[in-house]
């Protein structure tokens, strides 16, 4: 395959290794959540204010569905895209999906390092009730599950590029 698509939990690093990965093989890199921000005109937090969960998670879809993106890109996707299957068999179809799995408490430290935005679907059960329900979801939908551990983000993208190699 010629694209990448990148999932995971908000804080597992889509966007920052999705670039460096991109950088190094020369591809373009494309953002899920950019594009809904560009579409919105405003950033992500404010278009899930708006249009809350549900609406958001049509709005995230939609945006999957009509992405139009070269052979030789990386995707970055919002970490709640995983509850459209119309969604990631698109993704599949198009691309090799790479699940970034980080363990929660380095997702817990990711998260408060970085900042502040709001988490969709995020309920009274926090992060951890959200991590459990997403990620028997990301190992459905991955063709790759790619173990994060304290790695930075470009020796994540090191590991990723080896384990893609070992595996296609």
């Amino acid at each position: 395959m010629q694209r990448l698509t990148l999932i995971g939990m908000p804080g597992s690093g889509k966007s920052a290794v999705g670039k460096i990965i991109a950088k190094r093989l020369g591809w373009s890199f494309v953002d899920t959540d950019h594009v809904i921000e560009k579409n919105f005109g405003t950033k992500l937090q404010a278009v899930v204010d708006r249009l809350g969960t549900e609406g958001f998670r049509v709005v995230e879809e939609e945006t999957v569905l009509k992405l139009d993106v070269e052979e030789q890109t990386v995707i970055s996707t919002g970490g709640s895209v995983v509850y459209s299957d119309a969604a990631m068999r698109h993704l599949s179809s198009i691309s090799t999906v790479v699940f970034l799995n980080l363990p929660i408490e380095a997702l817990r430290g990711h998260i408060a390092l970085g900042a502040p935005r709001g988490i969709v679907g995020m309920g009274e059960g926090g992060l951890e009730q959200l991590h459990e329900q997403r990620f028997p979801l990301y190992k459905k939908h991955a063709h790759i599950v790619v173990l994060m551990d304290s790695d930075t983000p470009e020796e994540a993208a090191t590991r990723i590029l080896s384990q893609l190699q070992r595996q296609l």
